[in-house]
Protein backbone atom coordinates (compact mmCIF):
# COMPACT_ATOMS: atom_id res chain seq x y z
CA UNK A 1 0.00 0.00 0.00
CA UNK A 2 1.31 3.44 -0.89
CA UNK A 3 2.33 5.90 1.81
CA UNK A 4 1.41 9.59 1.90
CA UNK A 5 4.74 10.79 0.45
CA UNK A 6 4.26 8.56 -2.60
CA UNK A 7 0.73 9.99 -3.04
CA UNK A 8 2.21 13.49 -2.82
CA UNK A 9 4.72 12.71 -5.57
CA UNK A 10 1.99 11.28 -7.81
CA UNK A 11 -0.26 14.31 -7.25
CA UNK A 12 2.52 16.67 -8.45
CA UNK A 13 2.57 15.02 -11.88
CA UNK A 14 -0.14 16.83 -13.85
CA UNK A 15 0.36 14.88 -17.08
CA UNK A 16 -2.30 12.48 -18.38
CA UNK A 17 -0.11 9.56 -17.50
CA UNK A 18 0.53 11.04 -14.08
CA UNK A 19 -3.20 11.42 -13.44
CA UNK A 20 -3.73 7.83 -14.57
CA UNK A 21 -1.08 6.60 -12.12
CA UNK A 22 -2.62 8.64 -9.29
CA UNK A 23 -6.10 7.28 -9.92
CA UNK A 24 -4.79 3.72 -10.18
CA UNK A 25 -2.97 4.13 -6.87
CA UNK A 26 -5.89 5.62 -4.89
CA UNK A 27 -8.30 3.09 -6.42
CA UNK A 28 -6.08 0.23 -5.32
CA UNK A 29 -5.90 1.78 -1.85
CA UNK A 30 -9.71 1.99 -1.71
CA UNK A 31 -10.25 -1.57 -2.89
CA UNK A 32 -7.66 -2.92 -0.44
CA UNK A 33 -9.15 -1.12 2.59
CA UNK A 34 -10.72 -3.18 5.36
CA UNK A 35 -14.43 -2.98 6.11
CA UNK A 36 -13.75 -0.92 9.21
CA UNK A 37 -11.81 1.62 7.14
CA UNK A 38 -14.05 1.59 4.07
CA UNK A 39 -16.11 4.69 4.87
CA UNK A 40 -13.10 6.86 5.74
CA UNK A 41 -11.04 5.68 2.76
CA UNK A 42 -14.08 6.11 0.49
CA UNK A 43 -14.30 9.81 1.42
CA UNK A 44 -10.61 10.34 0.66
CA UNK A 45 -10.81 8.31 -2.54
CA UNK A 46 -13.91 10.16 -3.74
CA UNK A 47 -12.43 13.57 -2.99
CA UNK A 48 -9.24 12.87 -4.95
CA UNK A 49 -10.92 11.22 -7.93
CA UNK A 50 -13.66 13.83 -8.32
CA UNK A 51 -10.99 16.59 -8.45
CA UNK A 52 -9.30 15.06 -11.52
CA UNK A 53 -12.16 13.06 -13.11
CA UNK A 54 -12.68 15.62 -15.87
CA UNK A 55 -8.99 15.40 -16.83
CA UNK A 56 -8.94 11.61 -17.21
CA UNK A 57 -8.98 9.93 -20.60
CA UNK A 58 -11.92 7.68 -21.43
CA UNK A 59 -9.74 4.58 -21.17
CA UNK A 60 -8.78 5.51 -17.59
CA UNK A 61 -12.38 6.30 -16.64
CA UNK A 62 -13.46 2.98 -18.12
CA UNK A 63 -10.86 1.06 -16.06
CA UNK A 64 -11.96 2.99 -12.96
CA UNK A 65 -15.61 2.12 -13.59
CA UNK A 66 -14.82 -1.57 -14.00
CA UNK A 67 -12.92 -1.63 -10.70
CA UNK A 68 -15.47 0.14 -8.49
CA UNK A 69 -18.75 -0.82 -10.20
CA UNK A 70 -19.76 -3.50 -7.69
CA UNK A 71 -18.27 -2.00 -4.52
CA UNK A 72 -21.01 -1.16 -1.95
CA UNK A 73 -18.93 1.64 -0.38
CA UNK A 74 -17.98 3.37 -3.63
CA UNK A 75 -18.39 7.19 -3.40
CA UNK A 76 -21.90 8.15 -4.46
CA UNK A 77 -20.84 11.27 -6.40
CA UNK A 78 -18.32 9.24 -8.37
CA UNK A 79 -20.80 6.49 -9.20
CA UNK A 80 -23.41 9.05 -10.28
CA UNK A 81 -20.87 10.77 -12.56
CA UNK A 82 -19.69 7.50 -14.10
CA UNK A 83 -23.31 6.45 -14.71
CA UNK A 84 -23.82 9.51 -16.93
CA UNK A 85 -20.53 9.11 -18.81
CA UNK A 86 -20.13 7.55 -22.26
CA UNK A 87 -21.62 4.07 -22.45
CA UNK A 88 -18.26 2.26 -22.33
CA UNK A 89 -17.58 3.99 -19.01
CA UNK A 90 -21.13 3.90 -17.64
CA UNK A 91 -22.04 0.31 -18.57
CA UNK A 92 -20.37 -1.55 -15.65
CA UNK A 93 -21.82 0.90 -13.10
CA UNK A 94 -25.32 0.86 -14.60
CA UNK A 95 -25.36 -2.93 -14.70
CA UNK A 96 -23.89 -3.64 -11.26
CA UNK A 97 -23.53 -0.74 -8.82
CA UNK A 98 -25.51 -1.24 -5.58
CA UNK A 99 -24.93 2.44 -4.81
CA UNK A 100 -27.45 3.63 -7.42
CA UNK A 101 -30.95 3.92 -5.91
CA UNK A 102 -34.18 3.04 -7.69
CA UNK A 103 -34.99 6.76 -7.95
CA UNK A 104 -31.63 7.47 -9.60
CA UNK A 105 -31.99 4.56 -12.02
CA UNK A 106 -35.49 5.70 -12.99
CA UNK A 107 -34.15 9.22 -13.52
CA UNK A 108 -31.31 7.93 -15.71
CA UNK A 109 -33.85 5.94 -17.75
CA UNK A 110 -35.66 9.20 -18.45
CA UNK A 111 -32.59 11.23 -19.43
CA UNK A 112 -29.83 9.03 -20.86
CA UNK A 113 -29.26 7.23 -24.18
CA UNK A 114 -30.86 3.96 -25.26
CA UNK A 115 -27.51 2.27 -24.66
CA UNK A 116 -27.61 3.46 -21.05
CA UNK A 117 -31.20 2.19 -20.73
CA UNK A 118 -30.10 -1.16 -22.14
CA UNK A 119 -27.38 -1.41 -19.48
CA UNK A 120 -29.90 -0.64 -16.72
CA UNK A 121 -32.27 -3.26 -18.16
CA UNK A 122 -29.52 -5.88 -17.72
CA UNK A 123 -29.26 -5.37 -13.93
CA UNK A 124 -29.78 -8.52 -11.88
CA UNK A 125 -32.78 -7.07 -10.06
CA UNK A 126 -35.07 -4.23 -11.14
CA UNK A 127 -37.73 -2.52 -9.04
CA UNK A 128 -41.20 -1.73 -10.43
CA UNK A 129 -40.35 1.98 -10.48
CA UNK A 130 -37.33 1.33 -12.69
CA UNK A 131 -39.05 -1.05 -15.10
CA UNK A 132 -41.88 1.45 -15.52
CA UNK A 133 -39.39 4.17 -16.53
CA UNK A 134 -37.57 1.79 -18.91
CA UNK A 135 -40.80 0.73 -20.60
CA UNK A 136 -42.01 4.33 -20.87
CA UNK A 137 -38.79 5.61 -22.46
CA UNK A 138 -37.07 2.59 -24.01
CA UNK A 139 -36.98 1.41 -27.61
CA UNK A 140 -37.84 -2.11 -28.80
CA UNK A 141 -34.42 -3.48 -27.87
CA UNK A 142 -34.64 -2.08 -24.34
CA UNK A 143 -38.19 -3.41 -23.87
CA UNK A 144 -37.13 -6.89 -24.99
CA UNK A 145 -34.20 -6.78 -22.60
CA UNK A 146 -36.52 -5.85 -19.72
CA UNK A 147 -38.94 -8.65 -20.61
CA UNK A 148 -36.06 -11.16 -20.77
CA UNK A 149 -34.81 -10.10 -17.33
CA UNK A 150 -36.33 -12.61 -14.90
CA UNK A 151 -35.30 -10.39 -11.97
CA UNK A 152 -37.28 -7.40 -13.25
CA UNK A 153 -40.40 -6.79 -11.16
CA UNK A 154 -43.28 -5.16 -13.00
CA UNK A 155 -46.64 -3.67 -12.10
CA UNK A 156 -49.65 -4.91 -14.06
CA UNK A 157 -49.83 -1.63 -16.00
CA UNK A 158 -46.23 -2.13 -17.15
CA UNK A 159 -47.07 -5.64 -18.32
CA UNK A 160 -50.07 -4.23 -20.19
CA UNK A 161 -47.84 -1.73 -22.00
CA UNK A 162 -45.39 -4.45 -22.98
CA UNK A 163 -48.15 -6.68 -24.34
CA UNK A 164 -49.50 -3.83 -26.47
CA UNK A 165 -46.03 -3.13 -27.86
CA UNK A 166 -45.43 -6.85 -28.43
CA UNK A 167 -48.06 -6.82 -31.19
CA UNK A 168 -45.41 -5.42 -33.52
CA UNK A 169 -42.33 -6.88 -31.82
CA UNK A 170 -41.90 -10.65 -32.13
CA UNK A 171 -38.75 -10.90 -29.90
CA UNK A 172 -40.62 -9.02 -27.17
CA UNK A 173 -43.57 -11.38 -27.49
CA UNK A 174 -41.31 -14.42 -27.20
CA UNK A 175 -39.70 -12.92 -24.08
CA UNK A 176 -43.06 -12.22 -22.45
CA UNK A 177 -44.35 -15.74 -23.08
CA UNK A 178 -41.43 -17.16 -21.09
CA UNK A 179 -42.00 -15.05 -17.97
CA UNK A 180 -43.10 -16.79 -14.78
CA UNK A 181 -44.79 -13.78 -13.15
CA UNK A 182 -47.43 -12.74 -15.67
CA UNK A 183 -50.76 -11.72 -14.08
CA UNK A 184 -53.65 -13.95 -15.13
CA UNK A 185 -55.35 -11.16 -17.09
CA UNK A 186 -52.12 -10.57 -19.02
CA UNK A 187 -51.75 -14.29 -19.78
CA UNK A 188 -55.21 -14.31 -21.35
CA UNK A 189 -54.53 -11.20 -23.46
CA UNK A 190 -51.15 -12.51 -24.51
CA UNK A 191 -52.51 -15.94 -25.37
CA UNK A 192 -55.32 -14.46 -27.44
CA UNK A 193 -52.90 -12.22 -29.31
CA UNK A 194 -50.46 -15.01 -30.10
CA UNK A 195 -53.06 -17.45 -31.31
CA UNK A 196 -55.17 -15.03 -33.36
CA UNK A 197 -53.78 -11.62 -34.31
CA UNK A 198 -50.11 -12.52 -34.50
CA UNK A 199 -50.74 -15.81 -36.31
CA UNK A 200 -52.74 -13.97 -38.97
CA UNK A 201 -50.16 -11.19 -39.36
CA UNK A 202 -47.17 -13.51 -39.62
CA UNK A 203 -48.95 -16.03 -41.81
CA UNK A 204 -49.96 -13.61 -44.57
CA UNK A 205 -46.87 -14.35 -46.62
CA UNK A 206 -46.94 -18.08 -45.92
CA UNK A 207 -43.28 -18.25 -44.92
CA UNK A 208 -43.93 -17.12 -41.33
CA UNK A 209 -46.80 -19.50 -40.59
CA UNK A 210 -44.49 -21.93 -38.77
CA UNK A 211 -43.19 -19.17 -36.54
CA UNK A 212 -46.72 -18.08 -35.66
CA UNK A 213 -47.71 -21.67 -34.85
CA UNK A 214 -44.60 -22.13 -32.70
CA UNK A 215 -45.35 -18.99 -30.72
CA UNK A 216 -48.94 -20.05 -30.18
CA UNK A 217 -47.80 -23.49 -29.03
CA UNK A 218 -45.26 -21.95 -26.69
CA UNK A 219 -47.91 -19.77 -25.10
CA UNK A 220 -50.17 -22.79 -24.63
CA UNK A 221 -47.38 -24.82 -23.04
CA UNK A 222 -46.63 -21.96 -20.66
CA UNK A 223 -50.28 -21.88 -19.57
CA UNK A 224 -50.21 -25.66 -19.00
CA UNK A 225 -46.99 -25.39 -17.02
CA UNK A 226 -48.48 -22.57 -14.95
CA UNK A 227 -51.54 -24.70 -14.19
CA UNK A 228 -49.24 -27.49 -13.03
CA UNK A 229 -47.31 -25.10 -10.79
CA UNK A 230 -50.57 -23.80 -9.32
CA UNK A 231 -51.54 -27.38 -8.50
CA UNK A 232 -48.23 -27.96 -6.73
CA UNK A 233 -48.61 -24.67 -4.89
CA UNK A 234 -52.06 -25.65 -3.68
CA UNK A 235 -50.72 -28.95 -2.34
CA UNK A 236 -48.12 -27.04 -0.35
CA UNK A 237 -50.85 -24.67 0.85
CA UNK A 238 -52.90 -27.58 2.14
CA UNK A 239 -49.94 -28.71 4.25
CA UNK A 240 -49.61 -25.23 5.77
CA UNK A 241 -53.36 -25.08 6.49
CA UNK A 242 -53.23 -28.53 8.07
CA UNK A 243 -50.39 -27.33 10.30
CA UNK A 244 -52.49 -24.32 11.36
CA UNK A 245 -55.44 -26.54 12.27
CA UNK A 246 -53.10 -28.78 14.27
CA UNK A 247 -51.69 -25.66 15.99
CA UNK A 248 -48.19 -26.47 14.74
CA UNK A 249 -48.13 -23.18 12.79
CA UNK A 250 -49.73 -19.93 13.89
CA UNK A 251 -52.45 -18.34 11.79
CA UNK A 252 -50.34 -15.14 11.64
CA UNK A 253 -47.36 -17.01 10.17
CA UNK A 254 -49.52 -18.73 7.56
CA UNK A 255 -51.24 -15.47 6.57
CA UNK A 256 -47.85 -13.75 6.24
CA UNK A 257 -46.49 -16.61 4.13
CA UNK A 258 -49.37 -16.51 1.64
CA UNK A 259 -49.80 -12.72 1.52
CA UNK A 260 -46.08 -11.99 1.04
CA UNK A 261 -45.99 -14.61 -1.71
CA UNK A 262 -49.03 -13.01 -3.43
CA UNK A 263 -50.90 -16.32 -3.07
CA UNK A 264 -54.48 -15.04 -2.95
CA UNK A 265 -56.11 -18.40 -3.71
CA UNK A 266 -54.19 -20.14 -0.93
CA UNK A 267 -54.97 -17.31 1.49
CA UNK A 268 -58.66 -17.60 0.58
CA UNK A 269 -58.65 -21.32 1.35
CA UNK A 270 -56.90 -20.66 4.67
CA UNK A 271 -59.44 -18.03 5.77
CA UNK A 272 -62.31 -20.19 4.57
CA UNK A 273 -61.01 -23.20 6.47
CA UNK A 274 -60.48 -21.47 9.82
CA UNK A 275 -63.93 -19.83 9.52
CA UNK A 276 -65.77 -22.93 8.20
CA UNK A 277 -66.85 -21.15 5.01
CA UNK A 278 -66.90 -22.18 1.33
CA UNK A 279 -63.43 -21.63 -0.17
CA UNK A 280 -64.70 -20.41 -3.55
CA UNK A 281 -66.68 -17.59 -1.95
CA UNK A 282 -63.84 -16.44 0.30
CA UNK A 283 -61.21 -16.49 -2.46
CA UNK A 284 -63.39 -14.12 -4.48
CA UNK A 285 -63.51 -11.72 -1.52
CA UNK A 286 -59.73 -11.31 -1.30
CA UNK A 287 -59.73 -8.73 -4.10
CA UNK A 288 -63.30 -7.51 -3.71
CA UNK A 289 -63.78 -3.74 -3.80
CA UNK A 290 -64.85 -3.68 -0.15
CA UNK A 291 -62.47 -4.89 2.54
CA UNK A 292 -65.24 -5.30 5.12
CA UNK A 293 -65.63 -9.09 4.74
CA UNK A 294 -61.85 -9.51 5.12
CA UNK A 295 -61.84 -7.43 8.28
CA UNK A 296 -64.67 -9.56 9.71
CA UNK A 297 -62.96 -12.86 8.81
CA UNK A 298 -59.59 -11.85 10.23
CA UNK A 299 -60.85 -10.06 13.34
CA UNK A 300 -63.14 -12.96 14.25
CA UNK A 301 -59.97 -15.03 14.57
CA UNK A 302 -58.19 -12.24 16.48
CA UNK A 303 -55.52 -11.98 13.77
CA UNK A 304 -52.86 -9.48 14.85
CA UNK A 305 -52.52 -6.12 13.11
CA UNK A 306 -49.18 -6.86 11.44
CA UNK A 307 -50.53 -10.02 9.79
CA UNK A 308 -53.64 -8.19 8.56
CA UNK A 309 -51.39 -5.49 7.10
CA UNK A 310 -49.71 -8.16 4.94
CA UNK A 311 -53.12 -8.92 3.40
CA UNK A 312 -53.84 -5.23 2.79
CA UNK A 313 -50.44 -4.79 1.15
CA UNK A 314 -51.14 -7.72 -1.19
CA UNK A 315 -54.53 -6.19 -2.07
CA UNK A 316 -52.94 -2.79 -2.68
CA UNK A 317 -50.45 -4.25 -5.17
CA UNK A 318 -53.23 -5.80 -7.23
CA UNK A 319 -55.93 -3.13 -6.86
CA UNK A 320 -53.63 -0.12 -7.08
CA UNK A 321 -54.88 1.39 -3.81
CA UNK A 322 -52.73 3.94 -2.02
CA UNK A 323 -51.30 4.43 1.45
CA UNK A 324 -54.31 6.52 2.53
CA UNK A 325 -56.77 3.69 1.83
CA UNK A 326 -54.48 1.16 3.53
CA UNK A 327 -54.19 3.30 6.66
CA UNK A 328 -57.98 3.78 6.77
CA UNK A 329 -58.48 0.02 6.59
CA UNK A 330 -55.95 -0.50 9.40
CA UNK A 331 -57.82 1.99 11.60
CA UNK A 332 -61.14 0.22 10.95
CA UNK A 333 -59.54 -3.12 11.78
CA UNK A 334 -58.09 -1.86 15.06
CA UNK A 335 -61.42 -0.25 16.03
CA UNK A 336 -63.47 -3.40 15.34
CA UNK A 337 -63.82 -5.75 18.33
CA UNK A 338 -63.46 -9.53 18.20
CA UNK A 339 -66.96 -10.02 19.63
CA UNK A 340 -68.50 -7.72 16.99
CA UNK A 341 -66.58 -9.58 14.30
CA UNK A 342 -67.89 -12.95 15.48
CA UNK A 343 -71.44 -11.60 15.39
CA UNK A 344 -70.91 -10.15 11.91
CA UNK A 345 -69.36 -13.45 10.77
CA UNK A 346 -72.67 -15.23 11.41
CA UNK A 347 -74.36 -12.74 9.07
CA UNK A 348 -71.60 -13.18 6.51
CA UNK A 349 -72.11 -16.94 6.53
CA UNK A 350 -75.79 -16.41 5.70
CA UNK A 351 -75.02 -13.90 2.93
CA UNK A 352 -72.59 -16.30 1.22
CA UNK A 353 -75.48 -18.67 0.60
CA UNK A 354 -76.88 -16.16 -1.90
CA UNK A 355 -75.92 -12.97 -3.79
CA UNK A 356 -73.62 -10.69 -1.79
CA UNK A 357 -75.39 -7.56 -3.00
CA UNK A 358 -79.12 -8.34 -2.91
CA UNK A 359 -81.18 -5.36 -4.14
CA UNK A 360 -83.92 -6.32 -1.63
CA UNK A 361 -81.61 -5.74 1.32
CA UNK A 362 -81.40 -2.47 3.24
CA UNK A 363 -78.68 -1.23 5.56
CA UNK A 364 -79.17 -0.86 9.31
CA UNK A 365 -76.65 0.46 11.80
CA UNK A 366 -75.00 -1.96 14.22
CA UNK A 367 -73.07 -1.27 17.39
CA UNK A 368 -69.73 -1.79 15.67
CA UNK A 369 -67.71 -0.34 12.79
CA UNK A 370 -69.79 -1.68 9.91
CA UNK A 371 -73.36 -1.82 8.70
CA UNK A 372 -75.21 -5.13 8.63
CA UNK A 373 -78.07 -5.94 6.29
CA UNK A 374 -81.55 -7.27 6.82
CA UNK A 375 -84.33 -8.13 4.39
CA UNK A 376 -86.99 -5.55 3.77
CA UNK A 377 -90.39 -6.79 4.85
CA UNK A 378 -92.63 -7.82 1.98
CA UNK A 379 -95.17 -5.17 0.97
CA UNK A 380 -98.77 -6.26 1.49
CA UNK A 381 -100.66 -6.85 -1.73
CA UNK A 382 -97.59 -6.82 -3.97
Amino acid sequence: MLNLSMFSDLAKDGSKNGRKNLITAVTDLFLASKNTEAEQVSLLFGDIVMRVLGELEEETRMALSQKVCSHPAAPKDLISSLAKDSIVVAKPVLEQSPVLTNEELAGLAESESMQHLGAIAAREGLDEQVTEALVNHGDEEVLTKVANNSGARMAQQTFTQLVEKARSNTPLLEALVKREDLPEAIIKNLGDMVSDELRERLGKGGENETLATTLAGRAMEEVKARASRVGQSMEQAKKVIKAVRAKKTSLEDAVGLFAKGDKAAELGILLATVNSLPAASISSLIYAKSDKPLIILCKANDLDVSAFKHILTMRARRLGTGVHELNDAMKRYEAFTVDSAKTALAGLRASLAGPLDDPEEEETADAGVFLTKRKRPAVQGS
